[in-house]
């Protein structure tokens, strides 16, 4: 919008609108791109949180090369809530989603629901976290969340290919997941709408309503989501957002990591701010702006935390 004077606008392969910059807005742009109406801001009502699910105390983890990522943070996520961590990326918010998902083994303490959930060794992988209630949609969906070369239906049992509503007997009941990946489909818009087509033939922001779809349905206690909408067109975002809220608001934990400020200011009920590893303070999205959490984010205090 600031740089341009005429913008063009494709969708589903083809020229739709050629628009001069000054007599439209992003609203307008958006409706362009989707074929309909969008709502660019988030339509939330206040939190209400409960319950706390997770804490996290004196939380301190490793890179692959030996290098403390996170540094000896502490945080809690109520039932009912988003909590955001906002930061540049690179300073320790991947990891801290891995070690909770997971993926990556840490040291300190974490507990869900009271109970303490093991850091390394037995009991601290993905599917003993999935045991645990916790869904994650990782940052990576292509890396992390899908494996490209198989079908939507083989994908929305990935990491829960275990679940009794797949089994039959010491089968896989094929014919179930793929009805159910159906119904999934269909709930959350993901086009074209086959489940027999591979992840990699779907694009980016139905990949990522595939990752969601199947993290979300599961109906988690804690839902781990890290950059929910990277590299995902228009109309998926605020699908994506939506369904996030909808969780928050059925009384769920959520714990977003996303570089967008725009989006961590749409969905978190509180920030939490991370700089080199570190939580450089909490604070209400209300009462605070983009420069403060800017300064944080780049390692300077301006007040008290």
């Amino acid at each position: 919008m600031d740089i341009t004077d005429t913008v063009s606008v494709m969708r589903r392969g083809e020229m739709t609108a050629t628009v001069r910059t000054a007599e439209t807005s992003p609203e307008q742009l958006a409706e362009l791109m989707v074929g309909r109406k969008v709502l660019l801001r988030v339509d939330k009502a206040p939190a209400r949180p409960g319950r706390t699910v997770l804490e996290i105390e004196n939380l301190h983890v490793m890179d692959d090369k030996g290098v403390e990522r996170v540094k000896g943070i502490d945080l809690t996520v109520h039932a009912g809530e988003i909590l955001g961590i906002a930061g540049v990326a690179g300073n320790g918010q991947s990891e801290l989603l891995e070690v909770l998902g997971g993926m990556r083994p840490g040291a300190g303490s974490i507990r869900l629901n009271g109970a303490p959930l093991a850091l390394s060794g037995p009991g601290s992988d993905g599917q003993s976290r999935r045991a645990a209630r916790i869904a994650h949609v990782p940052e990576d969906r292509q890396r992390e969340g899908l494996i490209m070369e198989f079908h939507a239906w083989e994908n929305v049992a990935f990491g829960y290919h275990r679940d009794p509503a797949y089994r039959r007997g010491l089968l896989m009941d094929n014919d179930a997941l793929r009805r159910d990946t159906e119904a999934k489909i269909a709930k959350f818009d993901v086009r074209p709408a086959d489940c027999w087509l591979t992840a990699r033939n779907f694009s980016g922001g139905n990949q990522q309503k595939i990752v969601v779809a199947r993290e979300i349905e599961r109906n988690p206690d804690l839902l781990l989501v890290g950059q929910p909408t990277r590299g995902v067109d228009i109309g998926a975002i605020e699908f994506i957002h939506k369904q996030i809220v909808a969780l928050r608001d059925a009384g769920k934990a959520i714990l977003l990591v996303s570089v967008e400020l725009e989006e961590i200011f749409a969905l978190a009920d509180r920030i939490a701010v991370m700089f080199d590893g570190r939580i450089m303070g909490e604070r209400l999205p209300g009462e605070t702006d983009e420069t403060e959490l800017g300064l944080l984010m780049a390692g300077i205090s301006g007040k008290a935390a």
